[in-house]
């Protein structure tokens, strides 16, 4: 299996050779910007989300640039209400609010979701977005892997490029609340929608009564493919790349 450097290696070279690190995918969802954009202090920074998996699709993402004291999530720590809803429902709202509402947020965006590659014509495979920063802001996203049960795709205070682009992967994590069960009544409908194939079931709502947990924020074992619903068609190497550049 070649490593995630490797593969993140050749995937920015493809996007330099297309064009793709300097042109926007698709207009992008809601705005929860709290500051004047035209502020001279600020900076302003096209963030692109690519879907680089063959099956897994993400929710739409909650991204925000904010002081570096503040955190999204962090591996070993217990996930907020906000992560855990975007990690069980796919659902960016409470995150997206709860980030706004804090001094230490510059700029907050819920992106639409994105389609794994070649399962979809009329979802992208990525998604682009302006937002604004201060001196010393960190940028954090997060975005539910739809096919599985408690699983979100993010990066945690990434440094934000002083000129020119910055290009990394996507981390994959389990929420730690809810059991890895991969079965349908415990998945929200659009991984059908969305993913490589139908769910046996689909359309069922998300019923995942009795499998709640109380873990902690871990690395996403990836999905099994053998004990549920889900097929390894689902699983992926790489989930995502995230790329930043500085247009102002």
């Amino acid at each position: 299996m070649r490593s995630r450097t490797r593969l993140l290696t050749i995937f920015s070279l493809a996007l330099l050779g297309a064009g793709l690190l300097a042109v926007p995918a698709s207009a992008t969802g809601s705005r929860h910007d709290r500051h004047d954009r035209h502020d001279r202090h600020h900076r302003t920074y096209e963030v692109t989300i690519y879907n680089t998996s063959l099956g897994q699709p993400l929710s739409p993402p909650v991204v925000a640039t904010h002081r570096r004291g503040l955190t999204l999530f962090r591996v070993g720590r217990r996930a907020s209400d906000g992560i855990i809803a975007i990690a069980e429902d796919g659902n960016a709202t409470p995150a997206a609010e709860a980030l706004a509402g804090s001094r230490r947020v510059t700029d907050v965006e819920v992106l639409d979701p994105i389609a794994p590659l070649g399962t979809r014509t009329d979802v992208p495979t990525s998604r682009t977005v302006r937002v604004t920063a201060r001196r010393g802001d960190r940028l954090s996203v997060a975005g539910m892997l739809i096919c599985t049960n408690d699983g979100f795709a993010g990066v945690d205070r990434m440094r934000l490029p002083r000129h020119g682009t910055r290009t990394v992967v996507l981390g994959t994590y389990d929420a730690g609340s809810e059991r890895n069960t991969e079965a349908s009544t415990d998945i929200v409908d659009p991984c059908s929608a969305l993913g490589p194939v139908d769910l046996d079931g689909d359309p069922n709502g998300n019923v995942n009564d009795g499998i709640d947990t109380t873990a902690r924020i871990a690395r996403h074992p990836g999905v099994d493919g053998a004990v549920g619903d889900l097929r390894p068609a689902h699983d992926w190497e790489l989930a995502g790349v995230l790329t930043v550049r500085r247009v102002r």
